[in-house]
Formats: structure tokens, C-alpha cells, sequence
């Protein structure tokens, strides 16, 4: 299973992985595509400079599913409408941050909607709130794509 993080600089996305992985939380500027165990982190220029979006395109393709990171406390949407329409995979909205005194969750949940996410999972990295149930539910729509694709994969892609 791959899960590919996709946002703008500053959005959470490793961050949100060193929580899933249990890794001591610490701020570490991601610089190019980095395979961290189950997930694929992105830099965040990656999204917001549009010469790399090839790359995202690209990247895509070893993931089982790509998440939509949008931190709450920005008022900047770097996704553009119908985002999720570019992969043939599931879409999944991550909204980061919701910890924090100036999260602006309904501001946010607009953005990753306005991309085409239907699931959105509001998150804090700090404090766990929602971490687990987004983690149950990446793994839930997991299996349901490995059922949905078997003959489409041989047996050991997914280990």
C-alpha cells in the first residue's frame, strides 16, 4: 500500500506522516519525492509551481491513493477545481492543523471540496485528534481498491 501526500508548502504533510509512522514530530523540510514507508511525501512546490506538476502526475502512479493536504489556518487554495479528476485512483481531503486557534475548518473543507474530494478528514499531527480514524479508513479503502482491482495486479503488488 502507497499513500501519496500532495499540498503546499507548510500544509502538514510530513509532519501528518511522522505521526502515522510514530515517529518523533519534528520539523523537516521535505526537498524532493521521499518514499517513507507506506506513504510518499511531496515538496510542497511540487503543488504550487505548475513545471512540477508533471512529477506529481508521474508519482501518482505508485500510489494506491493520493491525499489532498490543505492546512486550516491558510486562506490559500493551491488546488484547482476538479483536481482529483487527474488520478485514477481514490481521492481523499486531509485537512491539517485543526488544532490551532486560527483553523478555519469550513474555509478549508471548501478548498479540498472544490478539488472533488467527497471524503475529507480533518487531522491534527500534535494533538492525534482524527489521526487514527484516517488511518483506519486509508486501510479500509485500501483493501476495498485491492478487491475492486485484483485481477488487474499480480499477487504480491500490495505487500
Amino acid at each position: 500500500m502507497k499513500i501519496m501526500l500532495i499540498g503546499p508548502s507548510a500544509a502538514g504533510k510530513t509532519t501528518l506522516i511522522q505521526r502515522l509512522i510514530d515517529k518523533e514530530i519534528k520539523y523537516d523540510k521535505t526537498q524532493t519525492v521521499e518514499y517513507v514507508g507506506d506513504f510518499i511525501d511531496t515538496p510542497g512546490e511540487y503543488m504550487q509551481q505548475r513545471g512540477y506538476w508533471g512529477s506529481l502526475t508521474i508519482t501518482s502512479h505508485d500510489a494506491d491513493i493520493i491525499g489532498l493536504v490543505q492546512d486550516s489556518t491558510s486562506e490559500d487554495c493551491w488546488f484547482s477545481g476538479g483536481l482529483t479528476s487527474k488520478f485514477q485512483k481514490p481521492v481523499v481531503g486531509i485537512l491539517t492543523k485543526i488544532d490551532r486557534e486560527d483553523s478555519n475548518q469550513k474555509q478549508g473543507r471548501s478548498y479540498l471540496e472544490l478539488a472533488g474530494c467527497t471524503k475529507i478528514f480533518p487531522v491534527s499531527s500534535y494533538t492525534g485528534e482524527g489521526v487514527e480514524e484516517l488511518f483506519a479508513s486509508l486501510h479500509q479503502m485500501i483493501e476495498q481498491y485491492k478487491e475492486d482491482n485484483a485481477r488487474r495486479y499480480a499477487d504480491d503488488y500490495f505487500d
